[in-house]
């Protein structure tokens, strides 16, 4: 198997990544990172983490520890060497196993995941069966997560997610339906003139009724218009 490595954001953090094969991050992973403004000394779960973009990114950017869990063998091996190169291992646990299979204590403060967003058969497919696997829901849908979450936060817990912009609806009701309550919603738009692209959504176990719905972020456009973008890339983080 042939791996590459790639520096991402803060000049300690490299991660893992299949060469020809599977599931490859963009923006988004960091974004979410960021997005969930984690507290040092929670402890969050990383479902579907992949190669452990975010859950380096968090562990490094807020100081919170992060038990990172995936079930494709081939993307563990991804995220054992960002855990090991990255010298993390007292800040990350990694599990290998499928969410679905996990007991469900109340051990989290948080729950972050950026989950397939397409149905089979909606999209166009890659020709390996791992990168199929982190685009469409073959083995891991929203509901899964939020399953998951509702199962293992502990009260008023957090849950962080990012999904198709086109489709936040039915990722907002299958969340109140488990009690997790929206909290606050992000859109990213390419320019100041296009619509949303993704939203990245904070909900809360057991959570009162209040939505903040926060200015969004363009990736492209004038340097007031990007900044807030840029500067989660230049590792400037608030928590």
């Amino acid at each position: 198997m042939e791996y590459t490595y790639n520096s991402m954001i803060f000049k300690d953090i490299t991660i893992c990544q299949l060469k020809n094969k599977g599931f490859r991050f963009g923006c988004d992973s960091p974004v979410l990172a960021w997005f969930t403004r984690a507290k040092k000394g929670w402890h969050v779960a990383d479902c579907g983490s992949g190669s452990g973009v975010i859950a380096a990114l968090i562990a490094k950017g807020y100081g919170a520890k992060v038990t990172a869990i995936e079930m494709q063998q081939e993307m563990f091996e991804c995220l054992k060497q960002t855990v090991e190169i990255c010298k993390m291992h007292d800040k990350i646990d990694i599990i290998n196993q499928d969410i679905r299979q996990i007991s469900r204590e109340k051990l989290y403060d948080a729950v972050v995941c950026n989950p397939p967003y397409r149905h089979a058969g909606t999209g166009k497919t890659a020709k390996d069966e791992v990168a199929n696997k982190a685009r469409f829901t073959l083995t891991m849908n929203i509901e899964d997560v939020v399953k998951f979450a509702k199962g293992s936060l502990k009260h008023q817990g957090r849950l962080f997610f990012s999904y198709d912009a086109d489709m936040m609806i039915e990722a907002l009701h299958i969340c109140k339906i488990n009690n997790l309550e929206p909290k606050r919603i992000l859109s990213l738009h390419k320019d100041i003139s296009s619509k949303a692209k993704l939203v990245f959504i904070e909900c809360m176990l057991a959570g009162g009724k209040e939505l903040c719905i926060e200015p969004p972020l363009f990736q492209q456009g004038t340097i007031d218009e990007t900044k807030r973008y840029d500067n989660i890339f230049k590792g400037v983080w608030e928590s």
